[in-house]
């Protein structure tokens, strides 16, 4: 399939690029060694393991998101681009090979990359808290520890479930992030791009600024159009980042499963619009 045949291609020139294995050797470097956080910031003897925990837990979803937005920007400014410039892209169309399928297999190409580093980046954070939940469990048990902390103490679970959706709702929007810089590389060049891509993140991530800068005491007819624009056409960066309870420690989620099914399904409305207007504006570039 060829298709697939591009994609393949694309994981194997990701994969090589030394910019990619440094920031995720760093952040999968960066999780582990949260786990000295109780013993820097006595975290836990002031408010327990459960607030080490949850500590934890966010600081290992933020990094990787940190890590994550820029290995899906440096990777997706480059997909097409680099093809242009080795000169590859006209051997590959002058094959039966549709632009379509070009630039659907690079995309395909650039999720898999993206799902490698997302999976090596959650195994580690999920191993961590689990390895800081016994810990945990070991220091309850412990006669002297049990008596200092007493017996009001929350109980740690030693694996969480919600640990598994917080890692997808991350790769969700690497998905989503790489589809607009995937559209965005075949409109502008190459730094014009990353700077937008990262422009679109952070202004899709605080988008609930955006809707009170709309609805502002004094703006006006135009200023409430065009953020309310900008709320509703940029994606919603923000949503994908609930379970750092760090970022958003007023909001709480009852069913991870079915929030994350909802943001999954979002997530793919909002990139199967980016790459049907990729695959149009490719249709129509002269190479």
């Amino acid at each position: 399939m060829i298709i697939w045949a591009i994609a393949k291609t694309t994981v194997g020139d990701a994969l090589r690029k030394k910019v990619l294995q440094v920031f995720m050797v760093v952040a999968i470097g960066l999780i582990v060694l949260s786990l000295s956080f109780s013993q820097t910031l006595s975290f836990s003897s002031q408010r327990g393991g459960s607030a080490d925990l949850m500590l934890l837990k966010s600081f290992g979803l933020g990094m990787m998101a940190l890590a994550g937005i820029f290995i899906s920007l440096i990777l997706g400014v480059s997909l097409i681009p680099q093809e242009f410039e080795r000169r590859t892209i006209y051997t590959i169309l002058a094959k039966p090979v549709k632009r379509y399928e070009f630039i659907t297999g690079k995309f395909v190409g650039a999720l898999l990359t993206l799902g490698i580093t997302t999976g090596l980046m959650g195994l580690t954070f999920i191993i961590t808290v689990v390895a800081k939940a016994i810990g945990a469990h070991q220091l309850a048990a412990s006669p002297t520890v049990g008596q200092i902390q007493g017996a009001g103490e929350t109980s740690v679970a030693i694996f969480d479930a919600n640990m598994i959706w917080g890692v997808v709702l991350v790769y969700l929007q690497f998905m989503v992030l790489s589809s607009i810089v995937l559209l965005f590389s075949l409109i502008f060049t190459t730094t014009v791009n990353f700077f937008m891509g990262a422009a679109v993140y952070v202004i899709g991530f605080m988008s609930t600024v955006v809707t009170s800068l709309g609805g502002a005491e004094g703006a006006n007819n135009f200023q409430r159009a065009f953020f309310t624009t900008i709320y509703y056409v940029l994606p919603r960066f923000d949503e994908f980042n609930i379970p750092n309870q760090l970022l958003h420690p007023e909001t709480q989620v009852d069913n991870m499963a079915f929030y994350t099914l909802k943001m999954a399904l979002y997530g793919l409305l909002f990139v199967s619009v980016t790459l049907v207007a990729a695959i149009l504006i490719f249709e129509r570039k002269e190479v």
